[in-house]
């Protein structure tokens, strides 16, 4: 009679640990989702950042050489307008077919009004993207400026487009103010606009995340549940 009271006994108190050693494990992992939880949430949340600040100037002038030597496809746009150029001085050689496709390509990533070439190089850039516009305007009206030059000065006074002389100043400002404002707006609007769907990417993220923490308080919720439903007496 003895004996199987000790049996109980130490039935019991084996029942006992187990019990206990099931609640720490399933404490450990509420711990554990809480954490995990908490940070995954300090992870996805990003920085607020405003979408509209006033450039600090000076020191995207210090960065942008570094920029140019760094990230070596920022180059492209440059290229672009490089080969519009020589594309416009040597199109009077070509044929009527090639001289089509020429205009295209000068119409789309040349002419001062050419938005694509700023919008590359503005979306290309890490930061300065204005600044990279800015750039580009200015490299395009230079260019510009010398086509009406020598359109001039081959044509004997009057260039392929019927320029007069006299009107060549006036033409290569507006090409120049034209370009540089142009591509200064557009290489800033690139850049926000590269910035905002990066920050929808940030809040994609973070709004996964918040849904990952709330099933995983859902799955503790429940969890804590069904042992408060174990532990109660059944009549």
């Amino acid at each position: 009679m003895a004996r199987a009271k000790n049996t109980s006994r130490a039935e019991a108190r084996r029942r006992t640990k187990d019990l206990t050693r099931a609640e720490l494990s399933d404490q450990e992992l509420d711990d554990a989702d809480d954490t995990d939880s908490d940070a995954d949430v300090a992870v996805a949340k990003p920085p607020h950042k405003s979408m509209f600040k006033m450039p600090d100037i000076r020191a995207d002038l210090r960065e942008l050489p570094a920029m140019f030597r760094t990230r070596r496809l920022l180059w492209v746009p440059f290229i672009m307008v490089a080969v519009g150029f020589v594309l416009m001085l040597i199109s009077p050689a070509l044929n009527a077919d090639v001289q089509s496709y020429v205009f295209l390509y000068v119409q789309y990533f040349f002419f001062p009004q050419a938005l694509f070439t700023y919008f590359i190089g503005g979306f290309l850039a890490t930061r300065s993207s204005y600044l990279v516009g800015l750039l580009l305007g200015l490299m395009t009206g230079v260019l510009w400026v010398v086509i009406l030059v020598l359109g001039v000065t081959l044509g004997a006074g009057v260039d392929s487009t019927g320029l007069q002389a006299s009107d060549v100043a006036s033409s290569s400002a507006y090409v120049l103010v034209t370009s540089i404002f142009l591509g200064t707006v557009a290489g800033w609007f690139a850049g926000w606009y590269r910035d905002f769907l990066r920050n929808m990417q940030d809040r994609n993220k973070q709004r996964a995340a918040e849904r990952e923490a709330q099933a995983r308080a859902q799955r503790r919720d429940n969890r804590q549940e069904a042992r408060k439903g174990a532990k109660r007496p059944t009549g």
